[in-house]
């Protein structure tokens, strides 16, 4: 490993330290009204400083995205050293999922951000969006080794390609999260007005279904 200078080390400090204050800011005022002098004052640096880091505020909303989805994927990463059955794995990787976004909802709307701006190339192009989708590949290969985990324990069915059953539980959780998430924090469809649920309700019976389905009846 290449050691950084102390010029990079500062830099890469002072970088995360506009990151946070991007995250402070954006928790007073929303995503859509946080302003670059906004974030300059808050990150106690010159608005021409701060633009060396960032070229605009998409670009850090995107490291946002980038420091949420390497959390994330860390988390789910440690379940996987547990001594449990393959199908009790799973459903720990969603409850760790649940609790990351009810502690950081602002890493969660980040992530929703950096979905829309896929059809940006020239943002989707960058290091972080790169940074972001090595963190969702990762965290897919920890969903699938956990699923196959269970198939060669007996927990879960082996009548399903584990790789086609991870993206399942994964864009069907994201799914949820995000309707959930919308219901209790932005405007909605009023559908889900007619029905009483809350983010750790629906997501622990996704949970309890989800388990439910995979799980092999016939293991002895």
């Amino acid at each position: 490993m290449i050691k950084k200078t102390r010029k990079e080390r500062e830099r890469a400090a002072r970088k995360q330290l506009i990151i946070d204050a991007a995250i402070e800011v954006i928790k007073k005022n929303g995503f859509e009204s946080a302003t670059m002098d906004e974030i300059a004052k808050q990150a106690e640096v010159s608005k021409g400083a701060l633009y060396l880091y960032f070229k605009n505020k998409a670009s850090i909303y995107l490291a946002i995205s980038e420091r949420g989805s390497r959390l994330l994927t860390q988390s789910l990463s440690k379940i996987l050293l547990f001594e449990l059955s393959g199908l009790e794995l799973i459903r720990k990787m969603g409850q760790a999922y649940l609790k990351f976004v009810q502690q950081n909802p602002i890493y969660f709307t980040a992530f929703i951000y950096y979905e829309n701006l896929i059809s940006d190339d020239e943002l989707f192009e960058s290091e972080l969006a790169a940074a972001c989708e090595e963190s969702a590949r990762e965290a897919m290969t920890y969903i699938v080794r956990a699923l196959q985990i269970g198939m060669q324990d007996g927990s879960i069915k082996d009548t399903y390609d584990p790789k086609e059953l991870g993206l399942i539980i994964w864009g069907a959780s994201k799914g949820i999260i995000h309707m959930a998430f919308y219901k209790e924090n932005r405007n909605h469809m009023k559908i889900l007005d007619d029905v009483d649920f809350s983010l750790d309700s629906i997501i622990n019976n996704f949970i309890e279904i989800l388990g439910t389905g995979m799980a092999n009846d016939q293991k002895s």
